[in-house]
């Protein structure tokens, strides 16, 4: 089994690590294959620049689809999930981790 985390992303990065962090975490602690997906979508801030540094050191994987302007959280979904993700099963959490993956 392959779990696909999708993450939608935009002006995120006062919270981008924190949630990066419990995601990877609790995943890095299941039995199953994983990864993780940030969409950053058009951010003018430094959210992309935050993803990229944590990627260096993620326990698990991570990867960083940047979009060039920001085209709203359902195409920031659909991308993550359609073009990006691998797992057999996907989902979607928001940047802010207002539902806890636990």
């Amino acid at each position: 089994m392959h779990l696909s985390i999708v993450i939608p992303a935009y002006n995120e990065e006062t919270r981008i690590e924190a949630t990066l962090r419990e995601a990877a975490d609790w995943l890095a602690a299941q039995s199953f294959d994983s990864e993780i997906v940030v969409v950053d979508d058009g951010s003018r801030d430094a959210t992309g620049n935050k993803v990229a540094a944590f990627a260096q050191h993620s326990p698990v994987p991570l990867r960083l689809v940047t979009l060039p302007e920001n085209r709203g959280k359902g195409a920031a979904v659909r991308i993550g999930m359609f073009e990006t993700a691998q797992g057999d099963y996907r989902a979607f959490s928001d940047a802010d981790a207002s539902t806890p993956l636990s």
